[in-house]
């Protein structure tokens, strides 16, 4: 899955009010984002093609998305979710010790 940088967001309940809008607590997910891919170019991102119960409330600017496109003329992303990041001294392979009746290859 191709992964993108959220660089922008949206959160429509931080907009100014509308007299026939209704906001209640822990349900104003409602809003978009804009990635930028590995080529620079931007990705549309709905809040409804956000995976978890709260999952676009739960997004930062800056953050790491993994995602997949719309078959579409456009950049839109079809489905996304929070990117696994690991710390880089996660994938350095176990350390091999060497002691008694211990022999590397058996």
């Amino acid at each position: 899955m191709p992964t993108g940088k959220i660089i922008k967001l949206v959160h429509l309940c931080q907009q100014t009010y509308s007299p026939n809008s209704r906001l209640v607590p822990d349900r104003n997910e409602k809003g978009y984002g804009i990635l930028a891919d590995d080529h620079s170019r931007e990705v549309y991102l709905s809040h409804e093609m956000v995976a978890g119960l709260h999952g676009f409330d739960n997004l930062r600017c800056g953050q790491l998305l993994e995602y997949t496109l719309e078959n579409a003329p456009y950049l839109r992303a079809a489905s996304a979710c929070a990117a696994l990041v690991l710390p880089a001294d996660a994938l350095r392979p176990a350390a091999v010790t060497h002691g008694p009746g211990l022999s590397v290859g058996s």
